[in-house]
């Protein structure tokens, strides 16, 4: 197998791991209903590492697979995390070269058009939109936002010695 299908199958793997860990553990470490989202971590980190079209496909894979779990909202998950992968896939690593500080500020950017396209795809509309951002978006941003950075670091530190 040469070196290109075992990078997919890695990034395949993560975003496996992503979705699991998030049906599993994020349940633990929930500080009560605000949860940080590990799956879009790895699309944003998949999308500013491989670009657009591979964001749009992971962002579309994951979201279809969560949209299984979600009856009310059928197809929100799908639409903003293939948007949100697609948009930030822009910023990948061969046209901007960004520190892990800068990925940090594309995952906040993300994370927060990612709320506002679902929420808005959801049928949240006037005051239960803006509840919404203030009670759940913004705490959640702020928990992903912090694990987010610990990834994008190790992941720099990884990549550093590997060069």
């Amino acid at each position: 197998m040469n070196r290109a299908w075992k990078l997919w199958a890695v990034e395949i793997a993560i975003l496996v791991g992503a979705l699991l860990l998030q049906q599993t553990l994020v349940r633990w470490i929930a500080i009560g209903s605000i949860r940080p989202d590990l799956p879009l971590i790895a699309i944003i980190a998949l999308a500013l590492r491989r670009g657009p079209v591979a964001g749009l496909y992971a962002g579309m894979a994951v979201g279809l697979t969560l949209d299984v779990y979600a009856i009310d909202a059928l197809g929100a998950n799908a639409l903003s995390k293939c948007l949100v992968g697609y948009a930030l896939g822009f910023f990948e690593e061969k046209r901007v070269k960004s520190m892990p500080a800068m990925r940090v500020v594309f995952l906040g950017m993300g994370f927060l058009a990612h709320d506002t396209i679902f929420y808005l795809a959801s049928g949240f509309h006037a005051h239960a939109f803006w509840m919404a951002v203030f009670r759940q978006t913004l705490p959640s941003c702020v928990y992903t936002l912090l694990i987010g950075a610990c990834v994008f670091y190790y992941t720099a530190r990884m990549s550093h010695r590997e060069a």
